[in-house]
Order: structure tokens, then C-alpha cells, then sequence
């Protein structure tokens, strides 16, 4: 674990819950030269919707893994309505629909083909086969494709059909791997929208992503995991006042008046603040983001004027904001959140 990880002491476990739906304990995931997982303990209350985000390879796939029975733990426990993924996973099958990161359908067969398939693999009623598959296809707005083959369709279309595919034998746990995957806004905000109305429904959500706005918009309570828990299970608002109670001063400035005398001995010293963003936006700007906890803010910004007038220092875009989630993993991490992207 590197040394700017700060892991919490407390997560949320109610053992005595008749609620908790999902419950990982203590979790740990070793694979060979790398631990995927260490130490990770969180509970999911029915009828919410629970998002993991961390870059890749933080190891929200490994949970998806872990609470769907294809992998073994190394150590630690998990259970779903109290069974076992591995040694109950018949039981479990049923229970749950599985919206996996990497698209899965037959490109060969139409729409309509790949709904029908997944329902007789999950022995959906033949009574209520037909109704249910145009039930599904009418919510993601594929009635009028459902006919073509899915090799032709959109990634947002597909990804639309992949989320309705999962929901066809009515299961109480959905678990989604990052289910908004590289499409377009239009088709991402139709399965927000969805996602948004099966609580609704008596589902008990998993989500995991690593879009800040997919987990601000949708998540009753998050963790922000990176192979550790580093913050959380809580509701975004908790977190971020937790993390930031102060206000978020941005700003742009051209390169050559960075100097020590401004940073370090004004912004540092003389105002308490710390640098949580320093990033080269152009051949001669760099943008800054500092936040302050001496003053109160019409103080810190009374200061930061004066010193930057009487200095004649080029100030551009400043801007006073609250601090978003994207804010907080970075200052927990101390690294944007998809730079590890592949």
C-alpha cells in the first residue's frame, strides 16, 4: 500500500441488519506478484444503489468476480442473502443479474434473438416470454431494431440491450461492471435514468464505474477503493464535507510567474493553504488548485487580490468551487482519477 493511501478504521457493517443483502468481510484477493484486494469490508442495504469507483485496476472487477462465484477468495468472507457464492452459486444463480464490463452478445443474432436466448437460459415462463422481451426492448428504445443483428448496432445500443438483458428473469440483485462503458451521453443518460427506477422495483443495486458524474448522479452510498477501501462506505455530501470542508480556489497563470516567494511563502505560508492540483495546461499556463483552512473565505480572497495586484501577477480563470468527487479521490490518492486507464 503506498504511503499517501489513508485507509478508514471504520466501515459499514450491520450484521444484525435483516437488510443487508451483501456482505463482504475482511476481503482479500491475491493473484500471482499482485494483491488485487486487501482488507475490504462493506455491507449493501436492500433497495440501494451502492457504487465502488476507483481507476482500473483498483479491483472493483475482482469484486464483481469474487460476489458472482467465478473466483475464490484468498481470504475473507462474502455473502449474498446469507449463501456462499461458491459453494451456493446454483442457489445464487437466479438471484442476481450480471451487467459485465466487456460487451457479451451474439453479434449473429437480432436483438430480439439475444433477449430470448438469455430467457430460456434463466427459464422465464414461456407464458410471459414474448411480453417480457418486448417489455424490455421497449424500455432502451429497441423495438424498431429488434429485428437487426446486433453486430450492427451502437455500442450505446448494445450496452442498452446488455442492461435489459440481465433484468429479463426479474432477479432482486443487479450488479453492474461499469455499465456506461465508452458510449454516448444520449445512451448513458437512458440507462441512468433506468437505473435510477429500479429501487423502485425492490432491486438492490451494485454499481461500479469510474465516471464521476455516473456515481455522483446515481449512488445512494459510496467506497472509493484503490485494491484498499480508502474512504467510505458513505453518502457523497459525508464524504466530501469529511474531506473538504473548505472551499476549492482554482486558478490558471502563466509559467513565468511561478516562483517560491508566491507559492511557498504566500499561498503556503502566510495563508495556510495546500496544494491539492498542479497541472500543465499549456506551453505557458499551469493550472492550481488550492484549498485554505485558516481564513475564511472572503479574507483568504481579500489577500489573495492584494498580493497578486501589488506583485503584478497575470491571474486567468479563477474560481471558487465546491470540491466534486473526482476533487476527492484526487486529494485522497493523490492522483487523478483515470490516469491509469489502458
Amino acid at each position: 500500500m503506498s504511503a499517501n493511501k489513508k485507509v478508514t478504521s471504520e466501515h459499514f457493517i450491520n450484521a444484525e441488519s435483516n437488510d443487508v443483502i451483501i456482505k463482504a468481510d475482511n476481503v482479500r484477493k491475491d493473484y500471482p506478484n499482485i494483491t488485487a484486494l486487501e482488507n475490504v469490508s462493506f455491507s449493501i442495504r436492500k433497495n440501494e444503489i451502492f457504487c465502488i469507483i476507483g481507476p482500473n485496476g483498483a479491483g472493483k472487477s475482482t469484486i464483481v468476480k469474487l460476489l458472482t462465484g467465478q473466483i475464490k477468495l484468498t481470504q475473507g468472507k462474502i455473502t449474498i442473502n446469507n449463501l456462499d457464492p461458491i459453494l451456493d452459486r446454483k442457489k445464487l444463480v437466479g438471484k442476481f443479474g450480471l451487467v459485465p464490463q466487456e460487451i457479451a452478445l451474439y453479434n449473429e443474432l437480432t436483438g430480439r434473438e439475444n433477449l430470448t436466448f438469455h430467457a430460456r437460459l434463466y427459464n422465464v415462463p414461456k407464458y410471459k416470454l414474448h411480453q417480457k422481451v418486448d417489455e424490455m426492448l421497449e424500455i432502451v428504445g429497441l423495438t424498431e431494431r429488434q429485428n437487426d443483428y446486433v453486430g450492427t448496432y451502437s455500442g450505446g445500443m448494445k450496452r442498452r440491450l446488455q442492461l435489459v438483458r440481465a433484468l429479463l428473469h426479474e432477479p432482486n440483485i443487479i450488479i453492474l461492471d461499469e455499465p456506461t462503458l465508452g458510449i454516448d451521453v444520449q445512451s448513458r443518460k437512458a440507462i441512468h435514468d433506468y437505473i435510477l427506477d429500479l429501487p423502485k422495483q425492490g432491486k438492490t443495486i451494485l454499481l461500479t464505474t469510474n465516471y464521476m458524474e455516473e456515481a455522483e448522479r446515481l449512488a445512494d452510498r459510496i467506497i472509493i477503493l484503490d485494491t484498499s477501501i480508502i474512504e467510505g462506505p458513505a453518502r457523497l455530501p459525508d464524504i466530501q464535507k469529511k474531506i473538504f470542508p473548505e472551499s476549492i480556489i482554482e486558478f490558471k497563470t502563466t509559467l513565468d510567474v511561478i516562483n517560491s516567494e508566491f507559492f511557498d511563502n504566500f499561498l503556503i505560508k502566510e495563508l495556510g493553504g495546500e496544494i491539492i492540483l498542479e497541472k500543465q495546461v499549456s506551453e505557458q499556463h499551469k493550472l492550481f488548485q488550492f484549498v485554505f483552512g485558516t481564513y475564511d473565505l472572503n479574507e483568504i480572497l481579500e489577500k489573495f487580490i492584494n498580493y497578486t495586484t501589488s506583485h503584478n501577477i497575470s491571474i486567468d480563470e479563477f474560481t471558487i468551487k465546491k470540491p466534486t468527487l473526482e476533487d476527492v479521490f484526487l486529494k485522497l490518492t493523490g492522483k487523478e482519477f483515470r490516469d491509469n486507464e489502458s
